[in-house]
């Protein structure tokens, strides 16, 4: 049962990375894209049980587009890991 839901997790982890990746990379902006990386990996490291601080803000990053950033990468995290 163990090996069935290793795989399951490392399934999902890798549906996660790839998804967040895509997402990543498709953001023009250089801060926000550095910020959802970061985000993201803090995410990654919660599927796997260690928590982490929320990456720090950079100065040209909005409220609008840091909400924006949070908002879908969370959706992601839960469709993956909150079951």
């Amino acid at each position: 049962m163990d090996e069935q839901l290793n795989s399951e997790f490392s399934a999902a982890f890798l549906e996660f990375n790839r998804e967040a990746v895509v997402y990543c990379n498709g953001i023009s902006d250089s801060a926000a894209r550095d910020y959802a990386t970061e985000y993201a990996r803090m995410l990654q490291n919660r599927a796997k049980g260690i928590e982490g601080q929320v990456p720090r803000i950079p100065a040209k990053l909005f409220e609008p587009n840091r909400n924006l950033i949070r908002l879908t990468l969370d959706r992601m995290w839960q469709k993956y890991f909150a079951h």
